[in-house]
């Protein structure tokens, strides 16, 4: 049973918060494009609040559900957030890959070059 309230208690019937908001419309989307449900899938674009421009509107399957999820949910902006905060840079990743990278001798040329990340070390 739904009461649009939050609760601390644990019962066998509640669903996650995550799961109700976040997840089912993804899900109901992505079923209604991919299973060519005309009706439903514009229904869902309504409820959401998506605009699409009259080009990808005549769309259907794959090429709609591109179009939407990078209207609706844009993760390229968020990805490039997420790799320039917590990946090193290229240059201190290096010291450590370098090896991995390698196969030859740690202490030749080849290796000290991609190591130091210098565009004029021999290949």
């Amino acid at each position: 049973k739904k009461t649009k309230k939050w609760s601390t208690t644990k019962s066998s019937d509640n669903e996650r918060a995550f799961n109700t908001y976040i997840l089912d419309p993804i899900f109901k989307l992505f079923d209604a494009i991919m299973n060519f449900k005309k009706d439903e899938t514009t229904k869902l674009l309504e409820t959401l609040k998506i605009k699409l421009a009259s080009e990808d509107r005549d769309k259907e399957g794959k090429p709609l559900l591109k179009v939407v999820m990078r209207t609706w949910l844009p993760a390229g902006d968020t990805l490039f957030h997420m790799i320039t905060i917590h990946l090193p840079s290229p240059v201190t990743a290096q010291k450590y890959r370098a090896e991995m990278l390698y196969e030859g001798p740690s202490d030749d040329a080849c290796c000290t070059g991609i190591r130091n990340c210098d565009a004029e070390a021999p290949l």
